[in-house]
């Protein structure tokens, strides 16, 4: 049966609606016969007593007709009037209450024989009284009367017995008809509730054991279990409702699945954005992606490899159990038949699901590792293919059927890291080389002013001096113009050394960073306590931003701090330089504010440093920067002039 819930329960509602339908008609029947029952006998009673009152008026109007006749009292004349009248209607309502055609007939014959007695008979027979007639009291008379009341009575008498046989026989019929309503009752109430168990039995087998099932499910849903399923097989909406559930169920067990997947990739997200933010080494940060990537597949061992010009593919990240996988820096060639292979070829993700038969040196190398299957996505960078990522199984089963279109999910966050990467090396670069370069220019400037003018205004000073010398005494005016011009020359020359120390100090690319430092010691008007902690030269970009640093350091805390005191520290170790630069004035320094240090955290960024100012007001300033020394390097590198083909 394939019909639904809603039809079974119309059919059984209106079996169950037609049972007790008929037992409430049963019921309203034997009420209505119950509540007839009085109203007949009560008529019955009505009738027996007007019966009984014409009787005795019968008898009343025979005394009253016998004493007029013996008395001729005109009293007694106007009692029988009154008497017959009544009689009349008591007659006319003992044809109302008349029920049967039986009983009408025999009250119309009472009436008619009341009539014939009084108007006829009795009449005549008072009228003769009156008259003095001696026949008005014979006793042919008196019997005369005496019959007729007689036959009245008799009359009378018989009525009364067939009302109340009628009477009998009706509570006889209302109290059948009460048992047989009982009986119908208890039989369509023992129906009535046969079929309501059976509708409950039913209801609990079809709706109400598959609902809390339902609800058990939905609890162990609730609590996470969400493998749970109820039979489906159900009858009707209740059946749809548990094939509902089921899916929806499942729905829920795969959105939670790429929830967690979405978390698990968003936590990844961010560990890796945290590599890049604290700018690491793009070899780091591919080194996390292969990490976080391997950790989120589920797969034995993940490996990013980048595709050189000459075929060739370069691991440059991995991972994966030891003794699985590629190693970093590995060349892998792409002949033959592998999933880099193919991605390379066809620049779309690829799988293998056995690399059993496959041919080339980079299948032999993963048959001897073991691996049995492996998936891969191109990794494409600003339009060109960069690369391949690849996701190697070593155990049954294979990867899932969607690993590749999540894998070139994967994929695209690699190559946003790698582009990212890319940007902020070439940036950071780019920024160094500026600062190199405007290092170089600053050099090399002062190199011409040493070189060109400043040689030239010394060579003019001594041949003005070699002049001065040769003037004839006599010409003393010539020799005070000559001496004038000398010292002149020489002020110049003082200004011009000083315009280019501050250009570039010489002192700082001959003698390196602590004689550069001391140099500037002497030179503050405030006291300086150096504690210079450092071994071999340093890079020369590293030293040219510490001297400027140190110098604009000095120069405010002259200028602006209103110093006494300033304490300048320096240490190296194999990566990086710090510096500090602490003095003791009214603080309140601002880099905001068009001090010189805006410029100077420019250069310490640009060489991928760190500056930070404290400088509380009232409790001096204190600037601390850290330089890296790699990333000097190799900026000096990028800086260098590439050579060019012949």
């Amino acid at each position: 049966m394939h019909a639904g819930l809603i039809p079974r329960m119309i059919v059984g509602s209106g079996l169950l609606l037609l049972i007790v339908g008929a037992v409430f008609g049963v019921l309203v029947a034997a009420m209505n016969e119950q509540r007839a029952i009085p109203h007949p006998a009560s008529r019955s009673a009505q009738t027996i007593a007007t019966e009984a009152e014409i009787e005795e008026l019968l008898l009343d109007l025979d005394r009253t007709e016998r004493g007029f006749v013996v008395t001729r009292d005109a009293g007694l004349m106007a009692d029988w009037t009154r008497q017959r009248e009544l009689l009349a209607e008591k007659c006319a309502r003992l044809e109302r209450l008349a029920r049967t055609p039986a009983q009408v007939e025999q009250a119309q014959r009472i009436t008619r024989y009341s009539r014939s007695y009084t108007d006829q008979h009795a009449a005549a027979v008072l009228q003769a009284a009156q008259r003095g007639d001696p026949s008005a009291g014979s006793v042919e008379t008196l019997r005369e009367d005496e019959r007729r009341v007689v036959e009245l009575r008799a009359e009378l008498d018989a009525l009364a017995a067939a009302e109340q046989r009628l009477a009998a026989a009706q509570a006889a019929d209302a109290r059948a008809a009460a048992r047989q309503a009982i009986s119908t009752m208890v039989t369509g109430l023992a129906a009535a509730a046969l079929v309501g168990g059976c509708m409950i039995a039913y209801l609990h087998r079809v709706v109400v054991r598959p609902v809390r099932e339902a609800a058990a499910m939905a609890d162990r849903v609730a609590h996470g279990r969400l493998d749970t399923r109820v039979p489906d097989d159900g009858a009707g909406e209740v059946g749809r409702l548990n094939r509902a559930l089921n899916t929806m169920t499942g729905s829920i067990r795969r959105n939670v699945e790429d929830l967690v997947r979405y978390g698990r990739t968003q936590a990844a997200l961010r560990r890796i954005a945290t590599h890049v933010a604290r700018g690491a080494a793009t070899a780091e940060v591919l080194d996390a992606v292969a990490t976080e990537l391997g950790r989120l597949s589920g797969t034995d061992g993940a490996h990013i490899a980048r595709f050189e010009r000459d075929g060739t593919a370069t691991v440059v990240a991995a991972w994966g159990a030891p003794g699985i996988g590629l190693p970093v820096g590995t060349s892998l060639s792409l002949a033959g038949d592998s999933v880099s292979a193919r991605v390379y070829r066809t620049g779309r993700p690829a799988r293998m699901d056995s690399y059993a038969g496959a041919q080339g040196p980079l299948a032999e190398h993963l048959l001897h590792q073991h691996v049995r299957s492996a998936v891969g996505a191109p990794i494409v960078v600003e339009g060109r293919l960069w690369g391949v990522v690849t996701a190697t199984v070593t155990t049954e089963p294979s990867p899932a059927h969607d690993a590749e279109s999540r894998l070139a999910e994967y994929a695209e966050l690699i190559a946003t890291t790698v582009a990212n990467a890319q940007a902020r090396a070439d940036l950071a670069a780019s920024r160094a080389r500026v600062v190199v370069a405007a290092d170089q220019a600053r050099r090399r400037i002062e190199r011409d002013l040493h070189d060109g003018m400043q040689q030239q205004l010394i060579a003019i000073a001594i041949d003005v001096a070699d002049g001065e010398a040769s003037v004839p005494p006599d010409l003393a005016e010539l020799r005070g113009r000559l001496s004038r011009v000398t010292h002149r020359l020489t002020g110049a020359l003082e200004d011009l050394r000083e315009i280019s120390r501050g250009i570039h100090p010489t002192i700082l690319t001959d003698c390196g960073l602590r004689a550069a430092l001391k140099s500037l010691a002497r030179r503050s008007p405030v006291p300086v306590e150096l504690a210079v902690r450092l071994g071999s030269r340093l890079p020369e970009p590293v030293e040219v931003a510490a001297y400027y640093i140190v110098a604009e350091a000095l120069a405010n805390a002259a200028k602006h701090a209103k110093a006494t005191y300033v304490r300048v520290e320096a240490t190296a170790d194999v990566t990086r330089l710090y510096l500090t630069v602490r003095d003791d004035g009214v603080g309140g320094a601002d880099a905001r504010a068009g001090t010189g240090l805006t410029g100077l955290a420019d250069r310490v960024h640009a060489l991928g440093g760190a500056l930070d100012l404290a400088s509380p007001r009232g409790g001096g300033t204190t600037l601390r920067v850290e330089l890296p020394l790699t990333a000097a390097e190799e900026a000096a590198l990028l800086s260098r002039p590439r050579p060019t083909e012949a």
